[in-house]
Order: C-alpha cells, then sequence, then structure tokens
C-alpha cells in the first residue's frame, strides 16, 4: 500500500473508524492515559500561568530534546505531526507536568519514601527451601558448625531455582520475596543465617548476603514522583476503555 494510499483512507475514515484502529493495534490505551494526564495537569489551577513560561517551556523542551537550531524543529514537528503552536502546547504540558510532579512529591516526599522503602531498597541473599523439617534442622547445624557451605548445600538440597545458583537469589526489593522470608530480610545482617522457619510448604534457610539501602535522592524522588503522578491519573484507564468499546459496538449493524 502506497503512502498517498494511507493518506487517502485516514482521510476518508471517521473518528469511529480510528478508534477502532487504535484498539487493533494495541494503542488505545496509551491514547487514553496520554488524554487523563492532559486532563489532570490542565485541572490544576495552582500551576504556572502558560502565557507567563511558554518561550522558558520552549526552550527547555528544545533544549532536552536536542533542537538547537529552527530547522531541528521543524523536522521534529514534522516527524511528530505537529504545528510550530503544537510545539509550545507541548512544551508548556512538560513543564507544567514536571511542576506537577514536583509539588505532589514535595508536600510528602519524606513519608511516601518511607512507605515505598521495600520495592526502593535491594537485597542479595542465599535461600534454601526442603520438604523435610528434620533435614532443615540439620543443614542449618551443618553450615554453623563448617561441615558444609551454604553454597554446597543449596546445590545439592534446596528445592527451587536457586539451586542452580548456588543458593544466590537477587538483587530483589523487598516486595519480591515470600512474605515470610522479606520480613526476616528487613532485620538480617549480612552474613547471619537465619531459620529453620516455614515458608508455604517449604522449611527454609536463608542468609543475607548483601543489602542495597536505597537513598532519598533524585532517582528516588522521580521513582516516587511517578507513583504519586499516576495516582492522579486514576485507577479507572480500563472502565474507560470499556466504555469507548461499548461506543465502538453501538455503532455496528
Amino acid at each position: 500500500m502506497s503512502g498517498a494510499t494511507v493518506l487517502f483512507a485516514l482521510e476518508q475514515a471517521s473518528g469511529r473508524d480510528l478508534i477502532s484502529l487504535l484498539f487493533r493495534f494495541d494503542m488505545a490505551e496509551s491514547f487514553v492515559r496520554q488524554l487523563k494526564e492532559r486532563e489532570v495537569v490542565f485541572a490544576h489551577a495552582d500551576l504556572s500561568d502558560p502565557d507567563q513560561i511558554h518561550a522558558a517551556a520552549l526552550q527547555q523542551y528544545c533544549e532536552e530534546n536536542g533542537l538547537t537550531t529552527l530547522e531541528d524543529r521543524q523536522r521534529w514537528c514534522l516527524a511528530h505531526g505537529m504545528t510550530s503552536e503544537d510545539l509550545v502546547s507541548e512544551a508548556i504540558h512538560a513543564w507544567r507536568r514536571a511542576e506537577l510532579r514536583e509539588q505532589l512529591v514535595t508536600a510528602s516526599g519524606e513519608s511516601l519514601y518511607l512507605r515505598y522503602k521495600d520495592k526502593l531498597d535491594r537485597v542479595l541473599y542465599g535461600l534454601i527451601r526442603v520438604a523435610d523439617s528434620g533435614l532443615c534442622q540439620e543443614l542449618f547445624y551443618a553450615i554453623e558448625a563448617g561441615e558444609i557451605t551454604f553454597a554446597e548445600a543449596a546445590t545439592q538440597y534446596s528445592n527451587g531455582p536457586e539451586a542452580k545458583t548456588q543458593g544466590i537469589v537477587g538483587p530483589v526489593d523487598l516486595t519480591t520475596p515470600h512474605p515470610e522470608v522479606a520480613a526476616r530480610l528487613r532485620t538480617a545482617q549480612a552474613g547471619h543465617l537465619i531459620g529453620p522457619f516455614q515458608a508455604d510448604e517449604w522449611h527454609t534457610l536463608i542468609r543475607m548476603e548483601y543489602r542495597f539501602d536505597s537513598e532519598y535522592d533524585d532517582n528516588t524522588k522521580r521513582f516516587l514522583e511517578e507513583i504519586c503522578f499516576k495516582s492522579q491519573i486514576g485507577t479507572d484507564i480500563q472502565s474507560d476503555l470499556q466504555a469507548l468499546i461499548g461506543w465502538l459496538n453501538s455503532g455496528k449493524s
């Protein structure tokens, strides 16, 4: 199909046809999310006045996207189907979106950090899980006495995929392990053998190898900003998509 044929088909398409294409090519969710994001940013009246920031916003947008010349901007607009006015509008939206994200975190950043610390910290740990409680107890004492290393015991006896990695798991955040494992890792010291304890049907031993503690730095702030911003957009994206599907189907004969 030639470019001219594609353009002709799009010109003849109705709004319903175009929305249908978004679903067909798995682009509908991204489209709706972008619309809701713009709605949220527009609704916050306490953000900067677009008339006062448009020059600074455009300069920042161009710098971030490497648009150093007028020709660069023109090529960018052509590649993204935008006019020069659209470019300014997009730059203002990006500026105000960044403002909103920062506002959301500034209000409660430290408390948010503590709430999500389990997702930010990383742990590298050793894991052995066996079906027999007696064997687990024997392995604990043998490792403690130096009769067998943790790696050897995991390789020979552990029932999970960790047997192929000498018992080593991670680095992972603390929301990834089984809750019984995660609860002990939160307070574990490096090199400390912990167990036996039960996690589901398994009798388990763990040993903390290394903890990668997060810090409240710029990367953490960006992570928290993303969480807060997504909460502003809401969790009803799927219901919006279902409503669109219903609207599309209502037009079918």
